[in-house]
């Protein structure tokens, strides 16, 4: 079961796994993941589940997947991401909603894009970038930039 910590009212951190922080930023029907270190299929099918869960009643979550500090990708398959990205189909906080994910090596890349690839049907859209700053963009989380970096920095600095 993930740690839960009250940033502020309106902000919610998570840590589901060593690997896996998740920000809640209700206010803004926002949730930004940062993903650090080692991934496993294991892990990324636990973070949906929770995230399915966590967020049964919230329709069209706008999502940030931070994944370049992810450095271990070795328990990680796309056969193994294609049933954790299927898991969001016919989700109540997919359906309407946009996600992103930025990442940092072109193996990473790859992988996102199988991701990325079956979670588009589940929302309006799914992306991958190498740039933070053209996803906050593309999610229209340009009032929140200041401090989704914050977080990913202070991520980095844990990573």
């Amino acid at each position: 079961m993930p740690n839960t910590t009250v940033v502020r009212a309106d902000i919610y951190f998570y840590t589901a796994c060593m690997a896996i922080d998740r920000i809640y930023y209700r206010e803004h029907n926002f949730v930004l993941t940062l993903i650090s270190g080692k991934l496993t299929n294991a892990e990324i099918g636990e973070h949906v589940i929770i995230m399915n869960r966590e967020n049964a009643a919230y329709a069209g979550l706008i999502e940030l997947a931070d994944c370049r500090y992810l450095n271990d990708i070795s328990e990680l398959d796309a056969t193994g991401l294609m049933v954790s990205a299927g898991m969001e189909k016919g989700q109540l906080r997919t359906t309407g909603g946009k996600g992103a994910i930025v990442v940092a090596t072109d193996v990473v890349f790859g992988l996102a894009r199988v991701y990325a690839s079956i979670a588009e049907q589940a929302r309006i859209d799914s992306r991958v970038y190498r740039d933070m700053d053209e996803a906050i963009d593309w999610l229209d989380m340009k009032h929140l930039k200041t401090d989704i970096l914050r977080e990913s920095q202070r991520k980095m600095v844990k990573a």
